[in-house]
């Protein structure tokens, strides 16, 4: 099996296998609001006194999210799931372009929790997990692969870990 064919078992797995209505209602009602935290907490470790942080995790979140949608969608041009395989459930709103290659969805989420989980590990950790469940749930509502939401992770680490080395740096300056 090679690794597209994985990408396509796993994607069917959880868009259809696992798909059921309180899942549904769960992704829809319960995990799409829970989303917000991750603007939230920046946005109140602004009045917090944590200015830097929250301007940090903000800025790595918007940009990312701006890359993958501006430059990494048009360049890849991978169609979304709906257009790749048989059956795909749709579950909300959500798709803006017809590119999924990468999650800009996820690479959002981790943007925001990557810089807060490097500075304030125990809200960062819950962030994180936030953050996977933001994965799965494109996944799971049809309008990501596996390997969109891995690439997501994958771009947002390289990033965040490659401004911390840049700000460690400047401050040994």
């Amino acid at each position: 099996m090679n690794l597209f064919d994985l990408n396509e078992k796993i994607f069917l797995f959880f868009n259809q296998k696992i798909s059921n209505p309180i899942l549904d209602f769960f992704v829809l009602f319960v995990l799409t609001p829970l989303f917000s935290l991750l603007i939230l907490v920046p946005i109140y470790f602004l009045f917090k006194g944590k200015k830097f942080l929250a301007i940090y995790s903000l800025f790595c979140g918007f940009f990312l999210y701006w890359f993958g949608h501006s430059i990494l969608k048009p360049i890849f041009h991978v169609p979304r799931p709906f257009a790749l395989f048989e059956n795909v459930k749709i579950l909300g709103p959500w798709h803006e372009s017809p590119y999924s290659f990468p999650s800009t969805t996820t690479m959002l989420a981790f943007g925001l929790a990557l810089p807060i989980f490097f500075h304030e590990r125990r809200i960062g950790k819950f962030l994180l997990i936030l953050a996977f469940l933001v994965g799965l749930s494109v996944i799971y509502c049809g309008f990501h692969t596996p390997l969109d939401v891995l690439a997501g992770i994958l771009f947002s680490l390289i990033f965040v870990f490659l401004f911390e080395k840049i700000l460690k740096w400047k401050k040994l300056e």
